[in-house]
């Protein structure tokens, strides 16, 4: 069975010859580049500049051997930048800094600093909805995001069996709120300012779908799965009501996932961290294909059999197959192992699952959990009589 094919019937949820893998295939299943250079060294694979594929999170491109090594099914389609904007990377102290396209301001330590952290957000001191117009938006159909990209997918497509993930441009519609504004502003908006909220929504609901609309005209018929994002969940809840949700956020998702659907036969996944176990009959009714991370950390996504039972007719599970946040940095060979196992026994049956671990690989991982995790995966993955 190719890649291409084995993702797909996980998709469809019908159970394919074994259990998909994903190696870094969006950016939030990646690795961080630290943490790609040990995995290189311990594998014996000669070391080379890691390329970065997210500034903010500093994931390294996924390295092609890597990907065959794991015998990974998934190939990234990254969205491509604007013309009127380029990477600057400046230092400020101790620091070094940079602006997105967005005019929101990033900086990371420069002794021990592993990733950017927001810091600037340029909507701070507007909240009215005629202030919005003095913000000059992005162009979301810039053409530099579109160069040469029809001809690049369609040469992997057709020379590979991989299936193919496109990856959103940015953050999600609440997300983009608090990138925007400062998370502590959003939320006082979310409380008293809704004219205001729905407003800066509508702004940004705006770029998604004339960019989507854009890209899939060209590759819509190339890839698999296309990936937005909004992470509503904190570690112990949802961050803010499932009724605020129906109210501010649903509509906004419902219509990109239907121009989405409209354009391309592609599964939609959503990329949501967090405990949003209340908010899964939603995001079923948006329109929505598959979830991920599936943070088992979380008291109400940790027992992934419920997840499977209640949910698995609806929505594909991308993600869970191995905590990121004790059990791959902190645990055993042995350890992983298990839990590799009781996740696939949990989240497998049927179909609908791909596997990788919870969220991006950071550098304290040690590269032999890595491998563990992976080779367990495609060990104890395959499907009865398939």
């Amino acid at each position: 069975m190719t890649h291409r094919e084995r993702v797909a019937r996980a998709l469809n949820h019908r159970e394919p010859d074994r259990v998909p893998i994903d190696y870094g295939g969006i950016l939030a299943s990646g690795i961080h580049e630290l943490a790609q250079r040990k995995l290189r060294e311990y594998l014996g694979f000669p070391l080379v500049e890691e390329e970065l594929v997210d500034m903010m999170q500093q994931l390294a491109r996924p390295d092609p051997k890597i990907r065959e090594y794991f015998d990974a099914d998934v190939y990234p389609i990254y969205a491509q930048p604007p013309k009127d904007w380029k990477l600057e990377v400046r230092e400020e102290g101790d620091f070094t800094y940079f602006y997105d396209e967005w005019k929101v301001k990033y900086r990371k330590p420069k002794k021990r600093g592993w990733y950017y952290d927001l810091c600037e957000h340029p909507l701070a001191r507007i909240d009215s909805v005629e202030g919005l117009n003095s913000y000059r938006w992005p162009n979301s159909r810039d053409p530099g995001r579109f160069e040469g990209l029809k001809e690049k997918v369609k040469r992997i497509y057709e020379n590979t069996d991989y299936a193919l993930l496109l990856s959103a441009p940015y953050v999600g519609v609440f997300e983009g709120g608090y990138f925007l504004r400062g998370i502590e502003n959003w939320f006082v908006d979310m409380a008293t300012n809704h004219k205001f909220v729905e407003a800066l929504i509508e702004r940004i609901l705006d770029f998604y779908l004339q960019y989507w609309d854009e890209v899939l005209s060209r590759i819509g018929s190339y890839v698999q799965v296309v990936q937005i994002g909004d992470d509503l969940g904190g570690e112990r809840g949802p961050l803010f009501s499932p009724k605020l949700y129906q109210k501010l956020f649903k509509p906004a998702h419902k219509k990109i996932c239907d121009l989405i659907k409209s354009k391309t036969d592609a599964k939609i996944l959503l990329h949501c961290c967090g405990d949003i176990y209340l908010f899964l009959p939603d995001i079923i009714d948006v329109g929505v294909d598959i979830i991920n991370p599936v943070q088992v950390s979380c008291p109400s996504m940790a027992d992934t059999r419920k997840l499977k039972r209640e949910f698995g007719s609806d929505l594909v599970f991308w993600g869970g197959g191995c905590d990121t946040q004790k059990v791959l940095p902190h645990g055993t060979s042995e350890e992983v192992e298990k839990e590799v196992k009781r996740r696939i026994s949990d989240l497998a049956p049927g179909g609908g699952f791909i596997f990788t671990q919870v969220h991006n690989i950071l550098p304290e991982v040690p590269p032999e959990n890595i491998v563990t995790m992976f080779e367990t995966a495609k060990e104890y993955g395959s499907y009865p009589g398939a």
